[in-house]
């Protein structure tokens, strides 16, 4: 395949300096990136792309396939059959519109790894996607709200072994929860329901079997915590203190915002769901709050959204693009950097996607304007998806 007349943002390029090229495709992967023109390409599987934006295809961390916006107790109660044939199609609804990746943070019955297997061997098109399977957690009130997505246990010997289970199961990476919840009935947001030796254990079996720990974080002190002990992506992150701030400066732990999440349960909600609004509106403003300053510091975050939760559609995963603008007055580049080349970095899947650069996958999004000019370009104006050399 080769896409001509291709409009490229230069700092999401790797060694090319133009701003418009003509990209090589073969095997899913980008073989070449050349001055318009000058591929010496023969075939003829030709797009001309005719000077719209190309841009690495975006990476979500924060989702939930087996989630559909609505009523989560009627999410809870389906069967894994219907909740499969659901997550693929919301798989598709983010992939569509420019998600390539997704991060899939919670999910039961091993729904979500099915998908991403089915994926990956490519009996289905689809976006790449790593699963955590179940979340770890310990004995909370209100778990039982997310029929089989959670694995209680209690001591820092059982979440060792909660991971051992977790990656027999056939998760990418671990999910822990940190913190009460705003989607738990009973959770209290803010409230550490770990101890500091169940998160040093947790990470330890994680490193073990040679991968990470995600953690539900809303509190300061679990974030403080949870750095400590090394986990490699603070969820969330909704409540933190300047001394978090500091912490993370010189950690290896990065911050996941999900400003979606906390605007999006502050509308109307399902009659199951109203609990979750009274805690969305108790830390609008702290969050607000910590992750500004956190990006004033120059901190590196990445890009999540909480898709699936009530009132988040999968495919609307732009709406977070708007609202760090909006909200945290973020530099659009910037933004556009931490859904692409900072997730994948963060994720440790650099080497495959979030840059446009020979020898990655074909991951692309071509926008219908100028997203630098109108960052709802990235949300409204996507024009074309290609998924591993494929349009799709």
């Amino acid at each position: 395949m080769l896409l001509r007349n291709c409009k490229l943002i230069n700092e999401l390029v790797e060694n090319y300096n133009n701003d418009i090229a003509d990209l090589v495709v073969k095997d899913g992967i980008i073989q070449g990136i050349y001055p318009v023109g000058e591929s010496g390409y023969l075939g003829t599987d030709v797009h001309d792309i005719k000077g719209a934006y190309v841009l690495p295809g975006f990476i979500d961390m924060h989702v939930h396939l087996t989630l559909s916006a609505g009523d989560t107790l009627l999410d809870s109660n389906k069967e894994p059959v219907q909740l499969t044939l659901d997550g693929y199609r919301f798989a598709l609804d983010s992939l569509k519109n420019g998600f390539t990746t997704i991060r899939d943070v919670g999910a039961g019955n091993k729904v979500v790894i099915g998908i991403r297997d089915s994926i990956n061997k490519g009996e289905l098109i689809g976006p790449n996607i790593y699963a955590s399977g179940r979340i770890v957690t310990p004995t909370e009130s209100g778990n039982d709200f997310f029929k089989n997505m959670y694995l209680e246990v209690d001591s820092p010997d059982a979440m060792a072994g909660a991971v051992r289970q977790v990656m027999k199961d056939g998760a990418d990476f671990i999910k822990l929860m940190g913190t009460g919840a705003m989607m738990n009935p009973g959770g209290v947001p803010g409230q550490a329901i770990c101890f500091e030796e169940e998160f040093q254990a947790i990470v330890r079996a994680a490193e073990f079997k040679d991968t990470y720990v995600a953690v539900h974080c809303h509190g300061t002190e679990a974030i403080k915590t949870a750095i400590r002990a090394g986990c490699r992506t603070i969820e969330h992150a909704s409540m933190m203190d300047d001394e978090a701030i500091e912490m993370l400066m010189t950690s290896k732990s990065y911050i996941v915002p999900t400003l979606s999440a906390v605007n999006t349960l502050l509308s109307d909600l399902p009659e199951s769901s109203i609990h979750m609004r009274a805690k969305a509106e108790a830390c609008l403003n702290q969050t607000i709050e910590g992750v500004s300053k956190a990006y004033k510091k120059g901190i590196k975050m990445g890009y999540g959204t909480d898709q699936g939760i009530t009132g988040l559609y999968h495919g609307d995963n732009g709406l977070e693009f708007e609202l760090r603008k909006k909200l945290i007055k973020m530099d659009t580049l910037e933004i556009i950097k931490q859904a692409t080349i900072n997730s994948a970095e963060i994720m440790g899947i650099d080497d495959k996607v979030g840059s446009i650069a020979v020898g990655k996958m074909a991951d692309l999004v071509v926008l219908e304007g100028n997203p630098l000019n109108d960052i709802t370009v990235l949300r409204q104006g996507v024009k074309q998806v290609i998924k591993s050399g494929t349009i799709v």
